[in-house]
């Protein structure tokens, strides 16, 4: 009798077991099959925002050149295509993005635009820094950074001092790719890279710098001796743009300022930048594309999934 009882309760706890197995199995492959289901739901979506975001930067496109026909010779702050983009309901997505004049922010890359140190351009940051009461060896460290040489300026930063660095790193000797690099640099300290970020920008080097949407702060970089008072006068508002280089030296000379290069700078701009934000069906994904314009073409350089 206690034979039989044993037997029949292995098998019970064999039948147990089974059953154990058979829910581990079930659940198992429901799982499998949910996270394939996600996997194939979130590719959608991600070629879906990718589709999205074209759509953007065609129409991105034609607000430049429409801009570049009812202007050509100047970009004006109230250029209609400055504003941000409403939010745009389509089947199973919501697009919101804005287009960045990259003529309203200094190009770090312009420090060495041929891959040599540009000691003007240099000269140029160093002054829209006291402007922000920062460091003037930051812009020396930065043109470091940008050229081909590894050779150490004056109060700048080649490998040895990337070297010192915990984790250890090297001098990029490259162009920006992002201006969030320039927390690299030793001099470039949390606070430091928030006070500079909103005026500076990773642009192509041959980017145009637009007097008429720079802001106060990037005015002190046309000449020695400006004080913020007197950029502020300079800087444009909606409605008020410069229509020549002319203009722009003869308010300089009321301020006066009698010694400044113009060259360097322009009435409009080349380049900008696509930021959207896509929200797909509860996934949200950000995009970011740089435009190149020339004469009634525009060219996208760059497109990444995240920002720029």
């Amino acid at each position: 009798m206690n034979m039989r009882a044993r037997q029949k309760g292995v098998a019970l706890l064999v039948a147990l077991l089974a059953v154990a197995l058979a829910v581990i199995m079930a659940s198992s492959l429901i799982d499998h099959g949910e996270q394939g289901r996600a996997r194939l739901r979130n590719q959608w979506r991600a070629e879906q925002s990718a589709e999205l975001m074209r759509g953007l930067e065609a129409w991105a496109v034609q607000a430049i050149l429409a801009d570049q026909r009812a202007s050509p010779d100047f970009d004006p702050l109230d250029a209609p295509w400055r504003q941000p983009l409403p939010p745009i309901t389509v089947p199973g997505a919501v697009i919101t993005g804005q287009l960045r004049d990259l003529g309203a922010c200094f190009n770090l890359n312009a420090l060495a635009a041929d891959g040599s140190t540009d000691e003007v351009a240099v000269r140029r940051l160093q002054r829209v820094l006291i402007g922000l009461n920062l460091e003037t060896r930051i812009a020396n460290q930065a043109a470091d950074y940008v050229d081909r040489d590894r050779e150490v300026q004056d109060n700048g930063a080649e490998d040895n001092a990337y070297a010192a660095l915990r984790p250890a790193a090297r001098s990029a000797n490259r162009p920006f790719t992002d201006i969030s690099e320039l927390k690299r640099l030793p001099a470039v300290d949390a606070r430091v890279y928030a006070a500079l970020a909103p005026y500076v920008c990773a642009a192509p080097v041959d980017a145009q710098f637009n007097l008429n949407s720079a802001p106060p702060v990037l005015w002190l970089s046309v000449a020695d001796g400006m004080d913020l008072a007197q950029a502020r006068r300079l800087a444009r508002e909606p409605g008020t743009a410069y229509r020549s280089i002319e203009a722009v030296r003869e308010a300089l000379q009321r301020e006066g300022i009698n010694n400044a290069d113009l060259g360097p700078f322009s009435l409009g701009s080349n380049a900008y930048q696509v930021q959207a934000q896509i929200d797909a069906d509860g996934l949200v994904f950000d995009y970011s594309s740089v435009l190149m314009r020339t004469p009634g073409k525009v060219q996208v350089l760059a497109r990444v999934r995240g920002r720029l």
